[in-house]
């Protein structure tokens, strides 16, 4: 095990794997093991057998792969370093790709084909690149201080129900491994300023209840201050087509935007695409906020904000990443949404495999709330996400989240054909053929309004 925080790849990748006490070590799951369950493993359940499976290719086991390497990174609201490290080596590798750092650690990744002679130029259009927002951080701890020598008192940031905290194992990552502690104090206190107030106020339209500020915590060493602290949840795995992870949201969503860029890349194909990586989503999207204060985000871009959203009534897991209408707190831009689908539909036309659903997802908010409220084009594509925020409801207890491996594969196919789909269909911010459709009923009832215009038809 690495003694020092990743500072490449394959260091990046390697975090995580070790159990804590009294658990048995466990096998990180193998890319290629997955797509044989999901794939030509069919043919030995016969339950299985029944549903439409995905072929393994090359480009499903590297789209895996960095699924299971991302879902495996520590990370925590404000300490997300392990995250931007991995994105990081990632841009590096490809040349295709630039990465710009705004002042509050939000990263802004460009796609633009590399200039070669035998590589085709970006295509000239009057459309408007996409833009794929996801954020690196899920609710989580860090830590604040030592009170004895073993005893850590850190804050939690985002949202999980209270009752969920007192007396639940935890997990902070320092020096290279993972330290298990045990919630031993629930810390909750009342914002001190009338201003905090007013943002507890403010947050809490998104949310049921604030949950608690902190906790203290047995630990078996001293902590750092500033280490990330998650549940202490076992590595991804696989159960079925489902993958269970520590964290799904959002890190499960970044990594089909990263395999986007990954596969517009090896395909050269000649567009312009942005990928967004933002920080503290989970405390009401800090580094989106900041980011459009700082005018990081290109107002020429429509946004695609990418989310893990808690699955609700209407949503099935293997039928496909879901359009995000709107979600808790807004409906998003009806012209990008539509765009979004047109260009779902006629994936859906050329490869059978595809699939993909439409829904108000309000089980919670994302930043395309946000996006839109400051006056971009934004709309939100989702993976349907099981025990939400590591949440159990059913068992009341802290447990992994999971999302569908099928969606999560059909989810970059969208991404890719959203990224190129400029060349071909142009945003210019009204319903792609919604006009068309409309003067064409006019034109084919008109004439019988008039004729019937005393209602005797």
């Amino acid at each position: 095990m690495a003694r020092r925080p990743p500072g490449h790849l394959h260091q990046a990748c390697r975090l995580g794997r070790r159990p804590l006490r009294g658990q048995a070590r466990r096998a990180a799951p193998d890319p290629h093991h997955l797509l044989l369950i999901l794939g030509a493993g069919r043919r030995h359940n016969a339950r299985m057998a029944k549903t439409k499976s995905l072929a393994p290719t090359v480009a499903s086991r590297r789209q895996l792969r960095i699924l299971q390497e991302l879902v495996n990174l520590p990370t925590a609201p404000f300490v997300e370093r392990y995250v931007i490290a991995y994105i990081r080596a990632f841009v590096a590798a490809r040349p295709s790709l630039r990465m710009a750092i705004d002042r509050f650690g939000n990263l802004l990744v460009t796609y633009s084909p590399a200039r070669k002679s035998s590589a085709p130029r970006r295509a000239k259009s009057s459309g408007r690149p996409i833009l794929f927002a996801a954020h690196m951080d899920h609710p989580g701890f860090a830590a604040t201080r030592m009170i004895d020598a073993r005893r850590v008192e850190a804050e939690f940031r985002g949202w999980v129900s209270t009752p969920y905290f007192a007396g639940e194992k935890i997990q902070f990552f320092d020096n290279g491994r993972w330290i298990p502690a045990t919630i031993e104090r629930v810390l909750n206190e009342q914002p001190a300023t009338a201003g905090a107030r007013r943002a507890t106020r403010s947050a809490n339209t998104f949310r049921n209840e604030r949950p608690p500020r902190g906790v203290i915590a047995r630990v078996a060493r001293p902590v750092a201050p500033g280490s990330p602290g998650m549940w202490a949840l076992p590595d991804a795995r696989l159960r079925g087509h489902q993958l269970h992870a520590r964290v799904c949201d959002d890190l499960a969503g970044l990594a089909a935007v990263l395999c986007m860029l990954d596969e517009i890349c090896r395909r050269r194909i000649p567009t312009l695409a942005y990928a967004f990586f933002t920080r503290a989503e989970e405390v009401g999207f800090a580094g989106a906020l900041a980011a459009v204060e700082a005018k990081t985000v290109p107002r020429k871009a429509v946004v695609v904000a990418v989310e893990c959203s808690k699955a609700i009534a209407g949503v099935q897991f293997g039928d496909g990443p879901v359009l995000r209408v709107g979600d808790k707190a807004s409906v998003f831009t009806p012209a990008a949404t539509a765009y979004c689908q047109v260009v779902a539909e006629a994936l859906t036309e050329r490869d059978a495999s595809f699939r993909f659903q439409r829904k108000l997802m309000d089980g919670g908010t994302c930043e395309s709330t946000a996006y839109c409220h400051h006056g971009y084009d934004a709309t939100g594509i989702c993976l349907p996400l099981g025990n939400y925020h590591n949440m159990d409801a059913a068992r009341g207890r802290i447990a992994t989240e999971y999302v569908d491996l099928r969606d999560y594969l059909n989810l970059v196919k969208w991404f890719v054909a959203l990224a190129q789909s400029p060349a071909t269909l142009p945003y210019d911010g009204r319903h792609p053929g919604l006009s068309r459709r409309l003067d064409d009923l006019l034109r084919a009832n008109r004439p019988k309004l008039l004729k019937t215009a005393n209602g005797r038809g």
